[in-house]
């Protein structure tokens, strides 16, 4: 299916990195990615491939535990994207913070029903320097109130969200499951 334009991989779909290499190679007109990863399960995603090959791809919807390491990996080759949403993830305020700052096209960003490392939910009086950096230089940047239901109801860790029905919908419609 060379052609494909938008794409949902499972947590437990991920074979080889030669054959995850090969895969997005031939998907040079992708334009959406959504990704459930769990390292403990999936071993290594190489975004590196995906940014090598996809040159078209604008949206990304990250689901699963966002370490720093990996935040390093998404911003140098993922420049193209515009909207990112890591909705129900597990992420730090720094990861977040370097996203903003490195992915020079991106407009849109989630991060709704996020738990940090800390596992706190990220709100507006959690951490401002985040916040004030992310409305500056987005056109939207969405995060939970302070009195969400999602996150009173998951006091769970965040990288098993994927198992909840949470994660499928988001508020960014392009990356809606």
């Amino acid at each position: 299916m060379p052609n494909i334009e938008k794409l949902a991989l499972p947590i437990w779909c991920y074979q080889t990195e030669k054959s995850l290499r090969f895969a997005f190679s031939q998907w040079k007109n992708l334009k959406t990615l959504i990704i459930a990863h769990e390292h403990s399960y999936t071993g290594i995603f190489d975004f590196k491939a995906v940014g090598e090959s996809c040159s078209n791809l604008t949206n990304l919807k990250y689901l699963g535990h966002l370490e720093d390491y990996k935040t390093r990996e998404i911003v140098p080759y993922l420049q193209s994207l515009k909207r990112l949403s890591l909705r129900c993830s597990l992420v730090s305020y720094e990861a977040v913070y370097w996203l903003i700052i490195g992915l020079q096209n991106l407009t849109m960003l989630n991060v709704s029903h996020c738990k940090n490392s800390y596992f706190h939910a990220i709100t507006r009086s959690r951490d401002d320097f985040v916040i004030t950096t992310a409305t500056q230089k987005l056109d939207k940047f969405i995060i939970c109130p302070q009195d969400c239901r999602i996150c009173k109801d998951h006091q769970c860790c965040y990288s098993w969200s994927y198992l909840a029905e949470d994660w499928r919908n988001d508020e960014i419609k392009e990356l809606d499951f």
